[in-house]
């Protein structure tokens, strides 16, 4: 040994992915340590992967997108994993970023065959009280139409558009209660 040469009291050790538990690399996520999400990713993409797949189908585009959607939301609800098996709570997450996927497609599709439908055909809506669906819309004010347009039109969830538009969940549900109301009255309120 040389005068002046440091001693390495405590080896540097490299953690590998066999090092840590499921449970112990999430709480290394929840903390944001961003190696153990790189290794949580890597440790269970495939199998995720793979479920989104078989849930979803052919769309390869989509899937890689809702895979990638599944481990952020896993990321940002680290802290609250109190399982034993990262793979069972990937899986449950990815499930119902699946079928929220599902939700929102089915209701782009209606919307779109809706306006397919108003658009090539020159005579009005069959059914009047869907001609005066976007007048009724337009009538309401501001705070309780962007609220109905986020929650019953976008399909945003309710803490999603609270906080999209600053205000507590509860405020929001009384505005889309309160514009459903009156775009009730106003296209039923002359009927019995």
């Amino acid at each position: 040994m040389k005068r002046g040469e440091l001693i390495e009291l405590h080896p540097a050790r490299a953690v590998r992915d066999e090092d840590l538990s499921d449970p112990g690399l999430i709480a290394a996520c929840a903390a944001g340590d961003r190696t153990a999400r790189a290794l949580l990713f890597e440790r269970h993409v495939d199998a995720i992967h793979r479920f989104v797949a078989r849930m979803r189908g052919s769309d390869a585009d989509v899937v890689d997108d809702l895979v990638q959607v599944t481990f952020l939301r896993a990321f940002g609800a680290a802290v609250r994993f109190h399982g034993t098996t990262a793979r069972a709570w990937l899986h449950g997450i990815a499930a119902n970023v699946v079928k929220e996927h599902a939700r929102k497609e089915i209701r782009r599709k209606r919307a779109l065959s809706l306006v397919a439908e108003c658009v090539t055909s020159s005579s009005p809506p069959r059914d009047p009280t869907l001609a005066r669906l976007p007048a009724a819309i337009g009538a309401l004010p501001h705070p309780l139409r962007v609220a109905f347009i986020l929650v019953d039109l976008e399909g945003e969830k309710g803490i999603d558009a609270a906080s999209a538009l600053g205000i507590p969940q509860g405020t929001l549900w009384r505005h889309v209660y309160e514009a459903r109301c009156a775009l009730r009255e106003a296209l039923h309120g002359d009927e019995p």
